[in-house]
């Protein structure tokens, strides 16, 4: 069993209107949790794809290759990788 956490956010009230919306009698909180879920997925699935695409053409100039990579992951909010 998960431990669950209870945080405090402010959205958007149209939001909030779809997201009661969708919940019906149930939890506004799975909802909310589920889509957040995906989400992170997604997010975590794009950044091991960019990975894994940079790795792939890094023979080709692996000093280019290197700054890109860098720059990639400071956008990503990734930490740097040991030298």
């Amino acid at each position: 069993m998960s431990v669950k956490e209870r945080i405090t956010v402010t959205i958007d009230s149209e939001i909030a209107a779809q997201i009661k919306e969708l919940a019906g009698h149930g939890s506004t909180s799975s909802v909310v949790e589920k889509a957040l879920r995906e989400m992170l997925t997604r997010h975590r699935n794009a950044r091991a794809r960019l990975e894994e695409m940079l790795a792939a053409h890094e023979h080709r100039d692996p000093e280019g290759f290197a700054r890109s990579r860098a720059r990639v992951r400071r956008q990503l909010g990734l930490p740097e990788e040991a030298k």
